[in-house]
């Protein structure tokens, strides 16, 4: 009987501290660099976290890559949802040189019982880091940033989508691969988590949708999402969001269903929608209740065109007898065109429910998400054979200059179409960087080009001149 009350009474009294190792949830580094320094970086880390936990970090240690070390307490606490906080550090850093660099931050206790790793996570650090190129002259102003969140669920029996929406303001194309999450040792040492495992199923595509087609396993799982920045063939930077993703039964979560799917103009290829300048685009949802439950409802639209404030969106919605109509309607301008899309997501919410009849991951929320791109067509086979065999065309849309990047290939020409299909221009290109200046006679608008090599077509690609 004394032992058992000995080991009752240690239980209660490290009760708090069991609470405190379900702290860190998921974090990223992401910045943007300052307009009139360009050695000088405003950085942002952002970690989601358990708001029941006792444990609490006002001040952050970051490495700043170059041998430094800062404390950063500018924090600010906001409440996501009803069992996670939203935590934000900011800080501003001048580097001294030129250089490559890695921002990084390690923090403990990660949350316990993780499925895809047979050590002790809870006891491993979560290491987050975000690499930058300091230049003495760059264009580069934003690196990657998140308009979706990165919180997330699967639930056993369905296919899983999510997105965490990257976007990058300055428009460079993003790229998207699934990496093992690393920590960093008691001696300071950073590496892979030790005997990590990729859950078996999970990918990532090229809008950055983690997709997950039979999830079966309950618990909890981490993952890690590297989001490379791209300016023609350079890399100007990257992210690592270090996430849990938990697997559970469905219960009492809402449901959003897009109704108009079949209306509208989707590729076959990859379902993107094409949305054509000046012309309104409505995404029409049902956001319905789970069955036996009667919770306020509500929604929010995620993404970068509300983020930067790009076109009027606007979000209407109305109550039904079988639940919230939700109606997205957005109207790009003709200076929306690009190559890359632009991403949307739309947040369903079910009112909050007492914490006892909640799990200890439950999230309120379903998402929706659909890829946008705004143009009189939809980005064609031919476009991803350019790509494959190396070309790259940077700024699109371009103002007074755009250049194309091409591989070793002989006798390579480009012709240039406008939108009549009249021939206006044509150009020999050699292998690297051509830097090709806008004509005079060429009012803005859409063209399209051909590039080939020895009078054999190689592909084909879209460009908007402003």
């Amino acid at each position: 009987m004394k032992t058992k009350l000995i080991i009752s009474m240690l239980v209660l009294l490290l009760q708090p501290l069991f609470v405190e190792a379900l702290h860190l949830y998921s974090g990223y580094i992401s910045y943007t660099v300052d307009a009139q320094n360009p050695r000088q970086f405003n950085f942002v880390l952002t970690l989601y976290t358990d708001m029941r936990s006792s444990a609490d970090d006002p001040v952050v240690s970051v490495q700043m890559g170059d041998g430094n070390t800062l404390d950063i307490s500018n924090r600010k606490v906001t409440r996501y949802s009803q069992l996670y906080d939203r935590e934000t550090f900011t800080w501003s850093y001048i580097y001294s040189s030129p250089g490559n660099y890695t921002v990084s931050w390690s923090g403990i206790n990660r949350n316990s019982g993780v499925i895809n790793s047979p050590e002790d996570v809870e006891t491993q650090s979560m290491y987050i880091y975000t690499k930058v190129k300091v230049e003495a002259l760059t264009e580069n102003k934003n690196g990657v940033k998140l308009a979706g969140i990165p919180i997330l669920e699967a639930y056993t029996g369905e296919p899983m989508t999510y997105n965490l929406l990257a976007y990058d303001a300055d428009g460079d194309r993003l790229t998207y691969d699934l990496v093992p999450p690393k920590h960093k040792t008691q001696e300071g040492v950073v590496s892979y988590l030790p005997g990590y495992q990729f859950p078996q199923g999970l990918r990532v595509d090229k809008f950055g949708e983690l997709q997950w087609d039979n999830p079966s396993i309950k618990g909890p799982y981490i993952v890690a999402l590297l989001v490379t920045e791209w300016r023609g063939d350079k890399v100007l930077g990257s992210m690592v969001v270090d996430m849990t993703l938990n697997v559970t039964e469905r219960s009492r979560q809402p449901e959003l269903t897009l109704l108009n799917r079949d209306r509208l103009n989707l590729s076959q290829n990859d379902g993107s929608v094409l949305a054509r300048p000046n012309q309104p685009l409505k995404l029409e949802y049902l956001l319905r209740n789970s069955p036996d439950h009667d919770l306020p409802l509500s929604a929010r639209q995620y993404g970068e065109l509300d983020t930067l404030n790009l076109p009027n969106t606007t979000l209407a919605v109305r109550d039904t007898t079988e639940g919230l109509a939700v109606t997205l309607t957005f109207t790009p301008t003709s200076e929306l065109q690009r190559q890359e899309p632009y991403l949307i997501g739309v947040r369903g919410r079910a009112g909050e429910i007492s914490f006892g009849e909640v799990s200890s991951s439950y999230l309120e929320f379903d998402w929706g998400f659909t890829y946008v791109y705004v143009g009189e067509q939809l980005p064609t086979a031919a476009e991803d054979e350019l790509t494959k065999a190396g070309f790259t065309l940077y700024p699109n849309p371009a103002t007074n200059r755009f250049v194309i990047e091409a591989p070793e290939m002989p006798a390579m020409h480009l012709q240039l179409y406008n939108a009549t299909g009249k021939a206006v221009g044509s150009l020999t290109l050699k292998p690297g960087k051509n830097t090709i200046n806008k004509s005079p006679k060429m009012s803005s608008g859409l063209y399209f080009y051909t590039i080939s090599s020895r009078q054999k077509p190689i592909g084909s690609g879209r460009l908007v001149v402003h």
